[in-house]
């Protein structure tokens, strides 16, 4: 009712319009008809539209098994941003008190947030939801509606020690109140205008650590690659947002446990091991990767959502030497020249020459990925992995059989069939890297559980030039 007048008076003065909305939370009957009636009296002498709606609370927090405090917050305010919308108003006002917020900083903390929460309510979130009274006292708002003569009404359930916000307001502070600090509200609310200072830097260094070390994979089960080396040399505070960032960016609110479990398995976690997120989103450790993704599209699901037939293979390249992919039946091999010879450009498809100098160590082979892009030799431009597939007609069952050599900066090579341009020789490199996948044959296969991949007669039309241009790259 304070709010509600104050703003009136200051209506003319800030050219506003006002609106003013009630939500009956059906949880005290009687009482709350009563509330409902004052408030439409006040709102129709101050000549302002009134929006009424009863909140079906119980029946929401059954449903989706929320308290019933967390069930009435979600639907009061989806109800007031409804009416928003529908009254076409810039802003939702509120009248959270300075009482309110040192009890909101103190739940926080007895639940355990980190500084986001402990920095308290906002005065403007999200450009939209405003408290205007979140530096004044309760006791200064009931003196100016008794000097103004303005009826108000109490809230019975607000004796109700079962909610935990009436028990830290009738029990907690009074109590710390009277036997450690009688200024502990302006302590709490001081702690939390500084906390909320620095969060304000902390996210903003955040956001530029989490655009250092995470990749984003479009497609349509997109998906977030965090690089583990970069990752690691952030200080932990930032890691820790790092992740959460990542969790928000698929549309999950990751608890504190989740984020302790997805820490786990970026410094300790062993290849394929995964863990599972809200709304489908899994997270799963790829080398020196965590990639976040959905195997089935956004929605609720439980267990290995990956399809069987999925080969998961990885394998980090250091240097010269010989790899042995046994999932796919393939051995790499790794040579360092001192530059290109001869005949390299008369090689088959199954020898690719890498330009040393631009390559970012260490190298790894995995699988194709939904989202994948890379640059084709010759071509003008990226390209999706998957359309370069689909162009040469190779079958969706054999992609994820086909080995793509990344480094530190992205994919170098897909083995047999097109080297990235950035990666690409021109005859004036100082170093040389040249790669020749093969089959394993029969006796180093057995017992892998995959037939061996032979690139060239299996895809005739893969053979490229590296100095070629398809005319199909043009799109």
């Amino acid at each position: 009712m304070a709010l509600l007048h104050l703003f009136a008076e200051l209506a003319d003065d800030l050219a506003l319009s006002l609106v003013v909305a009630h939500a009956d939370h059906g949880l005290r009957p009687g009482e709350a008809e009563a509330e409902a009636g004052l408030v439409r009296a006040a709102a129709d002498a101050l000549g302002c539209p009134f929006i009424f709606r009863a909140l079906p609370v119980r029946a929401f927090a059954a449903e989706q098994r929320l308290s019933i405090e967390d069930a009435a917050r979600r639907l009061r305010y989806q109800f007031f941003a409804e009416a928003a919308a529908e009254q076409g108003a810039g802003r939702i006002v509120v009248a959270h008190t300075a009482d309110d917020q040192a009890e909101e900083i103190l739940i926080r903390l007895l639940r355990g947030s980190g500084r986001a929460g402990l920095s308290g309510m906002e005065p403007l979130r999200a450009g939209r939801l405003i408290r205007p009274l979140l530096g004044l006292a309760k006791k200064e708002l009931l003196a100016y509606l008794a000097q103004r003569h303005i009826p108000y009404c109490l809230d019975s359930s607000n004796q109700e020690r079962i909610y935990l916000r009436n028990r830290v307001r009738l029990d907690l502070l009074p109590y710390l109140r009277e036997r450690f600090n009688p200024n502990i509200d302006a302590c709490l609310r001081r702690t939390g205008a500084i906390l909320g200072a620095e969060e304000e830097l902390l996210a903003r260094l955040a956001d530029q650590a989490h655009a250092a070390v995470v990749s984003e994979e479009g497609g349509e089960a997109a998906c977030l690659t965090l690089a583990l080396r970069p990752f690691s040399r952030q200080p932990l505070a930032l890691q820790r947002r790092i992740l959460e960032k990542s969790c928000w960016q698929l549309g999950c609110r990751p608890s504190f446990a989740q984020i302790d479990q997805l820490f786990r398995l970026a410094l300790a976690g062993g290849e394929g091991s995964m863990t599972h997120l809200a709304g489908g989103v899994r997270v799963r450790r790829e080398g020196v990767a965590l990639r976040f993704f959905y195997p089935q599209g956004e929605m609720a699901l439980r267990g290995n959502l990956l399809a069987p037939e999925e080969p998961g293979f990885f394998m980090e390249i250091g240097g010269a030497g010989t790899y042995l992919l046994k999932e796919i039946g393939m051995r790499i091999l790794v040579e360092e020249l001192p530059g290109l010879p001869a005949d390299w450009r008369a090689q088959a498809p199954q020898v690719q020459y890498l330009n040393g100098e631009a390559l970012r160590f260490p190298l790894s082979l995995r699988a194709f990925r939904p989202g994948d892009r890379f640059w084709p030799q010759g071509a003008p431009g990226h390209k999706k992995v998957g359309d370069f597939f689909t162009d040469r007609k190779i079958p969706m069952a054999q992609r994820r059989r086909l080995p793509l050599l990344v480094d530190q900066l992205g994919i170098v090579a897909l083995l047999g069939l097109r080297t990235d341009q950035r990666c690409a020789v021109t005859g004036q490199e100082g170093r040389v890297f040249r790669v020749t996948s093969m089959g394993m044959g029969r006796e180093a296969t057995k017992g892998a559980g995959a037939s061996p991949l032979f690139l060239s007669p299996s895809f005739p039309d893969s053979c490229h030039d590296p100095g070629e241009s398809d005319a199909d790259e043009q799109q």
